[in-house]
């Protein structure tokens, strides 16, 4: 895989990559795997060729690789670089064709530096809080201050509905909140190594799906076209880092 790395005049950063058809053709697999199961009309479900597949399904196909494996690869990269981003990898220019190079470009806020706090020092107000997860959470946003892009509040607005606020509103200060807990969560699991699989992501919308009652495929689309896949897997990361230091703040047995 190559990348060449970007910096521009709003603080973004950007990078492009290429990488070759072996490094994409696991997740294109996986995703044919899946519209296997699609009816297609004059088939029987399972039965259909995966030619057929390939033609009635391209964009579907298209839309997922291009998410799919360009998050994978912008992670990859990313990490190469020795970067880490701030918030969602905004993908464009994807350019792929099946056993050709697969070719995009991502745009990120670089993750601000900071330094983090002795986790053993939450050990007593964690262990006997009513809600640990919560107090631990607070704990963190009380001992780790640091500046962080404007564009970034903005963005957890409009997931919530709420584009409009104005900066030093109790709205924004809410939303400035739960990003800097999500960049401290970030950092936390960058360093010890803690990670959500898109196969993670995939099992909690077909559970949300199933209790909502709806498609999954419908579900799936709804959140990748509003930025709720890319939220839902900062809170399956968040939940994660949060069991994990809970775990690691009881004393050995």
């Amino acid at each position: 895989m190559q990348w060449e790395m970007l910096t521009l005049e709003d603080g973004h950063r950007q990078v492009r990559v290429e990488a070759p058809w072996e490094e994409i053709a696991p997740d294109y697999d996986d995703i044919l795997k899946d519209y296997r199961r699609v009816h297609i009309p004059g088939f029987r479900p399972g039965k259909t060729s995966l030619n057929v597949i390939e033609q009635r399904c391209r964009r579907e196909i298209s839309d997922r690789i291009s998410r799919r494996g360009a998050q994978r690869l912008g992670r990859l990269a990313l990490e190469q670089a020795g970067a880490e981003a701030a918030g969602h990898l905004e993908v464009s220019e994807v350019e792929w064709e099946k056993g050709q190079p697969f070719r995009f470009t991502v745009r990120f806020f670089p993750l601000p530096k900071f330094e983090l706090p002795d986790s053993r020092s939450f050990r007593a107000a964690a262990e006997n809080a009513e809600d640990p997860q919560g107090e631990l959470s607070r704990r963190l946003l009380e001992f780790v201050d640091f500046p962080f892009p404007d564009a970034l509040v903005r963005a957890e607005l409009a997931l919530e509905g709420l584009a409009g606020c104005e900066s030093g509103s109790d709205a924004w200060q809410a939303a400035a909140q739960r990003v800097r807990l999500m960049l401290i969560l970030k950092r936390i699991a960058r360093e010890e190594g803690i990670e959500v699989e898109e196969a993670e992501v995939d099992r909690r919308i077909e559970a949300k799906a199933a209790e909502f009652g709806t498609n999954v495929g419908t579900l799936s689309a709804e959140l990748a076209r509003g930025g709720g896949r890319a939220r839902l897997q900062d809170l399956l990361l968040a939940e994660s880092v949060l069991e994990y230091l809970l775990e690691n703040l009881q004393d050995p047995a």
